[in-house]
């Protein structure tokens, strides 16, 4: 009987190891789970941002091209000495700086 005691004793011990093994495994599935997902939503943070730089950028180059015709026309029609469209084009030349 002592010796079917002990075979249940390092039973017993074999398998609180093995239980201790399975927590342990657990525990690091849900920390790689949760820091896959910090890095999801970091990365989707990201992406959103680099859109919206994007999309900031893109209306700046948009804007700074206007401006740039406008400031050619305005300088095409001073050497031209078309003073009606200087004056509107000022108008608008002070309309886009503010937006700026």
């Amino acid at each position: 009987m002592k010796e079917n005691d002990l075979v249940v004793q390092r039973e017993n011990e074999e398998l609180a190891q093995v239980e201790a093994q399975i927590a342990e495994l657990q525990a690091r599935r849900d920390l790689i789970l949760q820091r896959r997902d910090g890095a999801v939503a970091t990365g989707n943070a990201l992406k959103s941002s680099a859109k919206q730089i994007l999309k900031a950028a893109t209306e700046t180059k948009k804007a700074l091209d206007e401006r740039k015709l406008i400031r050619a026309r305005w300088q095409a029609d001073f050497d031209g000495g078309d003073i009606a469209w200087r004056r509107i084009t000022c108008l608008i030349w002070g309309m886009f700086s503010e937006g700026v």
